[in-house]
């Protein structure tokens, strides 16, 4: 790295209040929610193109937050 560029501190702070795993579960499955939502519009506007094709995988990108999801939510119990 150049000398010349400005050197910046690791400034990372928790949030507070720290979720708990079942917020951030929620929070999961809000996002996968949205995903699912835009990408059935975009497989049902793109027909065969590739809109469709993007939208289907955008879909299918929301199978592992669910996983995820419930497996934050097993690691409190």
């Amino acid at each position: 790295m150049s000398e010349d560029r400005p050197q910046y501190a690791a400034t990372k702070t928790p949030p507070d209040p720290i979720p708990t795993n079942a917020e951030i579960a929620e929070r999961l499955r809000a996002v996968a929610h949205e995903m699912r939502s835009l990408g059935g519009m975009m497989d049902y506007v793109g027909g065969m193109g590739d809109l469709a094709v993007r939208g289907r995988l955008l879909f299918y990108m929301t199978l592992p937050l669910m996983d995820w999801a419930h497996e934050i939510e097993g690691e409190a119990k």
